[in-house]
């Protein structure tokens, strides 16, 4: 890494030299061969967005500025960002321009919003490995000899930097950092003062997070010999969160490590300030806390630092007869003792220790303790650990707060655990010992993040090395009871590494009222009848559970289902259904899908479903989609069966996105009648009155396709209001319609002026049944009904063309042109 920091300095350094060496009328030629330059030291792309000289800005001094610096990777790191850099600006004494030879005074280097981006890929190459191969360190000398910077101070505002190591895998991050570098830079005698101020440290190893929202606060002077690089501690003030740390020491830099021989310690320190290590984002819970006891804490740095070796360091943590008390509570937390360590020695990480030798406490007569170690954590991670409480949750209430929750019940948990990671790894879990067991009685939790309270009446869990076994569980919310029982697997990768956590759960019910926790939940809209309103869950991730449910009852908007059995598995963040099957709305159905949200709150499924024997009024009140869809349904009696595979998605609120449904199926329909359709009030103007006012329908069978949201019916052959009918057709999603049937009219049965005219017409009386085209359009609260009586016509022609002359002659009389008028 230091090699990184090297090399993008002396880019930095070329490019402003070349800024300020020549001539300021040639800022152009300037700008493109600094470019030039810097892209010739390094084995990646330099860009730069402009320059900026001035003598007016800071006179008498010169003032250059570069403007978005980036080094861009290539090879396996094309198109990363190593550095982007707002701006580097900076000051130069203008006479020394004529000098060089003795140095150039600068006063200052200011660097605005850099960004650092270090990596090191699987195969263990790092992309701040950029040096030319042609590159020589005594071309890097001679440049240095040529060009002598004497700074004065350097600044750098709103630094962020990450490393990531893949080969590890470690990371490591730090942002809104802030540093001032001040004082002669040159000599064996100098004398620097640093204020840096860096937020939000995170440091994560392994899939474990060791470290998070750690801030830094440092003052520090140091004498500097930078003839030799030594640098040591002549004054300090730091603050790690609100630990005050001093440290004592000295460090050096060489051409391949860093040696340092460090000490650190918080001396005056108490509890309130180790509560400081709390993240930000929970410290308002410890406003107006009062503490006791008595913390030591220290430690040691000392060694080499290189690319494949670590210095020996220590750290020890104490914290003695600690007392914490909320203002607002009657009682305290008692009793806080810690004794913690982490230890190396020179050489690799692996060789480091942590030690939680002693953790206890005691919450309003509720004693918890706890001990860990970890040895080896690198390659094979030793664990060893113990955890003992029983707790009172009323009187734990009395210590700590619990915000808007109201807790109650009696919890009794012991686990101890002993052995290497890599035998959970080898599933060899004989050599990781394990044992433990968490029991729950009498357990009530209101909260306002909950629709109502929950009860667990008893729940007993077990646990070895290979599994948690949860031999019941028992509980109530509202009118809903529920139990479960079962296993979770694989979970200390899960803990340690985030692995997935595998499950097997049978989970029943009697009765499931979701109506009642959607109305807990729901937010009251007097404007709309229906005031509840869900939220997109989104499904979790590293979850792999198989849940066997049997629910006797869910009461549902206006739906009772019952008899609801089957799988449901949480797997690669999808909700999974299995051949599950459910009475409801006088028929039975079964389903098989998924659900998942690929994007951020919009909700995508996939299902496949079987439906027999749906009642179409209580399916056209219950379901949305039945009425967007199938809007007829509202004037119909009868039922439906249908085989039917769709997907789209919904909206945030779980609310279907019609436009976007896609899918096939049959549909088969038994004893169906439509009263009072207005568009079958239209078609009944050709018939006798009151002929389509209350239509049967046949029963039939079709297949359809479901096309953005649009329906496309194939054609299908049944009986309407008597009459033989073949029905095909499109609507769209926002219900325009384009149908059309093909009648075969009983003759008996067409208008009574129908009738009349045709009783003229010689050899109609062989006609028994008429072709009457219908088509319709609109929406269905407008149709557009056109009747089509072309092949009515034809027939009637043909039938008249076999009659014979004076039949003909006899009709002509009486009818004259009527013909005509009523086919025209």
């Amino acid at each position: 890494m230091k090699k990184a920091l090297i090399i993008i300095g002396i880019v930095v350094v070329v490019l402003l030299a070349a800024m300020i060496a020549v001539p300021l009328i040639f800022k152009d030629q300037i700008y493109k061969k600094a470019l030039d330059k810097a892209n010739e030291m390094v084995d990646a792309k330099v860009e730069l967005d402009g320059v900026n000289l001035s003598l007016f800005k800071s006179f008498p001094k010169v003032y250059a500025e570069l403007d978005g610096l980036r080094i861009i990777g290539k090879g396996d790191f094309a198109n990363d960002t190593l550095v982007s850099v707002g701006s580097v600006a900076t000051t130069i004494n203008l006479s020394s321009l004529w000098h060089m030879d003795e140095g150039i005074d600068v006063n200052e280097i200011i660097v605005d919003n850099p960004k650092v981006s270090l990596k090191v890929n699987k195969t263990g190459k790092s992309n701040w490995d950029i040096t030319t191969p042609s590159e020589q360190p005594a071309t890097t000398d001679t440049t240095a000899s040529e060009m002598q910077l004497n700074l004065d101070k350097i600044s750098v505002h709103n630094l962020s930097l990450s490393y990531t190591d893949e080969s590890t895998p470690m990371s490591f991050s730090m942002n809104e950092g802030d540093f001032n570098l001040s004082g002669t830079m040159d000599g064996a005698n100098s004398t620097l003062k640093t204020d840096a101020q860096v937020k939000n440290i995170t440091f994560d190893y392994q899939g474990s997070r060791y470290a998070k929202d750690i801030s830094l606060d440092m003052k520090t002077v140091l004498t500097a010999n930078f003839d030799k690089m030594k640098f040591a501690v002549a004054e300090n003030e730091t603050h790690i969160n609100k630990l005050p740390v001093k440290i004592d020491g000295s460090f050096a830099i060489g051409d391949s490590s860093y040696d340092f021989d460090l000490k650190f310690s918080s001396p005056g320190s108490g509890f309130n300030e180790l509560l400081g290590f709390v993240p930000e984002e929970y410290q308002s819970y410890l406003k107006d806390v009062q503490t006791k006891g008595n913390v030591a804490f220290g430690g040691f740095v000392k060694g080499a630092y290189t690319e494949t070796s670590y210095p020996a360091f220590g750290i020890d943590l104490k914290l003695d007869n600690g007392w914490l008390k909320y203002p607002d509570l009657p009682k305290a937390v008692e009793n806080i003792n810690l004794a913690a360590s982490v230890k190396k020695p020179e050489g690799d990480l692996d060789l480091m220790t942590v030690n939680v030798n002693k953790f206890e406490a005691n919450a309003a007569g509720n004693p918890v303790s706890a001990n860990l170690s970890i040895a080896h954590p690198m390659s094979d991670m030793q664990l060893k650990g113990k955890l003992n409480g029983k707790i009172d949750f009323t009187t734990v209430a009395q210590a700590l707060p619990m915000d808007s929750m109201d807790i109650r019940g009696l919890l009794d948990a012991a686990v101890q655990f002993n052995g290497p990671y890599s035998a959970i790894d080898k599933q060899q879990y004989d050599k990781f010992e394990t044992e433990g067991k968490v029991q729950l009685k009498g357990f009530r939790m209101v909260s306002k993040d909950l629709p109502m309270p929950i009860t667990i009446s008893s729940a007993d869990m077990t646990m070895n090395s290979r599994s948690v076994s949860l031999a019941s569980l028992k509980g109530n919310m509202g009118h809903s009871d529920f139990s479960a029982s079962g296993s979770l697997s694989n979970y200390w990768p899960y803990i340690l590494k985030n692995e997935t956590l595998k499950g097997n759960l049978k989970v029943s019910s009697n009765l499931l009222d979701v109506n009642q926790l959607m109305a807990s939940m729901a937010t009251t809209d007097t404007a709309k009848t229906d005031t509840t309103k869900m939220e997109a869950i989104e499904v979790p991730n590293h979850l792999d559970f198989v849940m066997q449910a049997n629910i006797n009852k869910i009461l549902y908007d206006k739906m009772v289902i019952t008899g609801t059995k089957g799988q449901v598995i949480v797997r690669n963040k999808k909700l999974l259904l299995d051949g599950l099957n459910m009475n409801m709305l006088n028929g039975q159905v079964t389903m098989n899908g998924s659900y998942e949200m690929p994007q951020p709150q919009k909700p995508k499924f996939d299902f496949n479903l079987k439906v027999k024997g749906f009642d179409i009024p209580q399916a056209y009140r219950s379901l949305s989609t039945v009425r967007t869809m199938l809007p007829i349904a509202s004037n119909s009696t009868g039922e439906f069966s249908t085989g039917l595979s769709i997907s789209g998605f919904l909206t945030k609120n779980m609310e279907p996105v019609f436009q976007s449904f896609n899918g096939n199926g049959d549909i088969s329909t038994s004893d169906i009648q439509i009263v009072g359709a207005k568009v079958f009030q239209e078609i009944g103007k050709y018939f006798k009155k009151n002929k389509f006012d209350k239509v049967d329908i046949d029963n039939f069978a079709t297949k359809f396709k479901i096309v953005n949201g649009g329906l496309d019916v194939s054609p299908f052959k049944t009986k309407i209001a008597g009459q033989e009918a073949v029905v095909s057709g499109h609507q769209t999603v926002s219900q325009d319609l384009d149908y059309k049937i093909d009648f075969k009219v009983n003759k008996n049965d067409l208008s009574g002026d129908i009738n009349k005219y045709l009783g003229f017409v010689p050899g109609t009386e062989n006609i028994k049944k008429l072709p009457v085209g219908v088509t319709i359009g609109g929406t269905f609260k407008q149709p557009e009904v056109k009747v089509n009586l072309n092949d009515a016509k034809k027939l009637v022609e043909q039938e008249f063309k076999k009659s014979s002359k004076k039949q003909i002659q006899d009709a002509a009389k009486k009818l004259g042109n009527e013909l005509n008028k009523l086919f025209k």
